[in-house]
């Protein structure tokens, strides 16, 4: 490894050049990446809704409805002509509305009460559209402008799951730009009051932001990636590669006082940090990979994208950033400065005294903790990832409010069965929650001709062997009552057909994502656990470290995702995954530079001395890389626009919070007490007896950390 960094850096300009000319293409391939912001894309092929959804899509050529426009303060006539207007956008598949309820030629006075007023409310009319998948935000705006030109329009408000997912896609590039600048300036800040050089996070930055660009250039051979993972990837990517940056910068300061040709120094930070960093970085690859044995695909998209990301910092930190490093050296010791945090001896104190309290507090928590963690609501749907304050959350409160809440679903079924089908359309009108049931009997009647009835009906209601049945309820989008009634259909068409009916709508694939998450949570954690625990097994080479390391930061985990339950929160499901993999990934890093210090000293002095000198050795390093992934994530919950999101930097914020808690009071303990049970599991490892027989093994090479 040594000849091999030593012509790294003879031919440095050439590694240079070769990482300048992939980020160039990299960058010019990121706007070419499609982002897929329906969180039902990713339901598992076997999932019966993808199935049905699939089905519909390839029979009748559309979705359902999954947009509603309300527009106050206009006349029946303009209603009418809006009507139209509409059905002639490029982006509209159909449109329905009270015309085609009611005979609006006659007067609304005389007609049903209840069905005039599903549609209009007395200030506007209701216009509920099927849209194109994917549509984009400029075209619901262009929607709303076009109702907003109809003569004497007070109001337009419009919502349903193609403006949630216009709006998520909008926001994207506004929450990336905040996302990287917290993260950027979080970085300067905490890495220059670190480190002994102003260039020193500059250098850094430089370095892993190559490696973000590599990653997300790289993400077009994919095809498509999900809005969560492009909003999160990067960051996360930036602040677990700190630790490796970190590893390097503390090596070559150390190798700097011990020579001063600063070739050599380079050579050997670069050959002591590599297998340091390799062994972090596996561990942190495999854990990001372990969301890949999630059935809901989210898990694969995320997973590859993060573990992909870990590569690429890898490669970037271990050859790109010496041969900076090594060529700004110039300039690195004129911006040099006196460490501003000296001596963590005190805080080493700190912790060994509260040791047996918070060992004892842990123990306590460790069960409730993940029975609470166990017990926590979640969402499913895109509506919950809108602020408040956005407007398609603004608009949609406002037609919740006229015409109450609503979804509307697909039912297939085989055509010609008229007693079924009839049966069938019955049972649904006699739920309390149903507003309306559309099919060929309740528009002509199942003893009328098909040949004789309208061809636009006809073409909406029978296709491919098929008639369909839609279903609009008076219920919310995502709620108890919902997945309660998605049971309750799902049963009703088994009774008359079986297996061979479809059933589609947002509350039927939320009910899946959720059956299939809740194993999926279980998956994620052993997953996880068993790659990690594996990489540990061969980097320690003992039974009973993994085992140590892991607990410690599973009771930390089970800490962090507690929280939510006795604070009556409900979080976004795919946050709550992601966090097992992330904390699992970042926090072992700071449990492995501890562990890397404390092995070393333990060879060489007793137990007790070792624990307390390995605090004060590694406290900087990881307080440096916690620090930044605390911060940068505690800006975006602060900062960014998709509650989400939100959710997603205050569970990493407070997970590492957590974790380095545990990791400095309860981990050290954990090695003193299983001093003994450490030494008969773990292969040759050569610890101190002081005046026992046994003679001390000669001491390891100095960790990146140690003096």
């Amino acid at each position: 490894m040594e000849r091999l960094f030593r012509g790294i850096l003879r031919h440095r300009r050439v590694v240079v050049g070769v990482f300048v000319v992939l980020a160039v293409i990299c960058a010019c391939l990121i706007p070419q990446v499609k982002i897929d912001a329906n969180m039902s894309d990713y339901l598992p092929p076997t999932a019966k809704s993808s199935q049905d959804l699939d089905a519909m899509k390839r029979i009748y050529g559309n979705d359902i409805t999954n947009a509603r426009v309300y527009v106050t303060g206009i006349s029946l006539p303009d209603a009418k002509a809006l009507d139209k207007s509409l059905k002639g956008e490029k982006d509209v598949i159909s449109v329905t509305w009270l015309g085609d309820e009611v005979d609006v030629d006659q007067p609304l006075e005389t007609q049903d009460a209840d069905t005039i007023a599903d549609w209009y409310d007395g200030k506007g009319y209701l216009f509920q559209a099927v849209l194109k998948s994917g549509v984009k935000q400029g075209q619901i705006d262009h929607i709303r402008a076009l109702a907003k030109a109809v003569p004497g329009a007070r109001t337009v408000a419009i919502d349903g799951s193609a403006a949630d997912d216009a709006a998520n896609m909008a926001t994207i590039n506004t929450d990336m730009g905040k996302i990287m600048t917290i993260a950027v300036i979080v970085v300067l800040v905490v890495v220059a009051l670190n480190t002994t050089s102003y260039l020193h996070p500059i250098v850094m930055l430089l370095t892993i932001g190559v490696a973000i660009v590599l990653n997300m250039g790289t993400n077009v051979f994919r095809g498509t990636i999900s809005s969560i993972t492009q909003l999160v990837a990067s960051v996360l990517q930036l602040a677990v590669s700190m630790d490796y940056s970190i590893v390097l910068l503390t090596n070559f300061g150390r190798a700097q006082q011990e020579t001063d040709d600063q070739f050599e120094a380079m050579v050997s930070a670069m050959t002591k940090s590599f297998p340091v960093i390799l062994s972090s970085a596996a561990v942190t690859f495999f854990g990001f990979l372990s969301l890949g044995a999630m059935q809901f695909l989210i898990g694969a998209d995320m997973g590859i994208a993060l573990a992909k990301g870990i590569v690429c910092s890898f490669f970037s930190i271990t050859l790109l950033m010496p041969c900076i490093l090594y060529d700004m050296r110039g300039l690195v010791a004129k911006t040099m400065h006196k460490p501003f945090f000296r001596s963590f001896r005190r805080m080493a104190k700190v912790c060994h005294a509260g040791a047996v309290p918070a060992l004892v507090i842990a123990a306590v928590l460790a069960v409730p903790a993940l029975l609470a963690s166990q017990s926590v609501s979640f969402t499913y749907g895109s509506a919950a990832n809108m602020s408040p304050t956005s407007q398609v959350k603004i608009d949609g409160d406002a037609i919740d409010k006229a015409f109450g809440e609503s979804q509307t679903w697909a039912i297939m079924v085989p055509a010609e069965h008229w007693g079924d089908e009839n049966a069938l359309v019955d049972d649904l009108q006699k739920l309390p929650t149903t507003k309306s049931v559309l099919s060929y009997s309740t528009i002509a009647s199942s003893a009328l001709p098909r040949q004789l009835a309208d061809k636009s009906q006809i073409k909406q209601l029978f296709s491919g062997g098929y008639s369909r049945i839609v279903l609009t309820s008076r219920i919310p989008d995502e709620s108890r009552q919902a997945f309660d009634l998605v049971k309750k259909v799902r049963s009703l068409c088994r009774a008359r057909y079986g297996s061979r009916y479809r059933l589609v709508g947002n509350a039927v694939s939320y009910a899946d994502i959720k059956a299939v998450t809740s194993v999926d949570s279980t998956t994620v954690k052993l997953a996880s656990i068993l790659a990690i625990g594996a990489v540990l097994l061969v980097m320690f080479k003992s039974l009973s470290i993994p085992v140590i390391l892991i607990l410690a930061i599973e009771v930390s985990i089970w800490m962090n995702e507690a929280v939510p339950y006795p604070m009556g929160q409900t979080i976004n499901f795919v946050a709550f995954l992601v966090i097992d993999a992330v904390q699992l990934g970042a926090a072992v890093d700071y449990a492995i530079i501890f562990t890397e210090e404390y092995l070393a000293r333990r060879r060489r002095m007793p137990k007790a001395d070792a624990s307390i000198q390995s605090i004060e050795k590694t406290a900087q390093p990881i307080m440096t890389s916690s620090s930044i992934l605390i911060l940068a994530c505690l800006g975006i919950y602060l900062s960014v626009s998709s509650p989400m999101i939100q959710q997603v930097g205050m569970l990493i914020a407070r997970g590492a919070l957590i974790s380095v808690i545990l990791i400095f009071f309860v981990l050290p303990l954990l090695f003193t007490l299983l001093d003994g049970l450490v030494r008969v599991t773990s292969h040759k490892i050569g610890f101190y007896r002081g005046d026992q027989s046994e003679r001390p093994a000669p001491a390891s090479p100095a960790s990146p950390v140690s003096n």
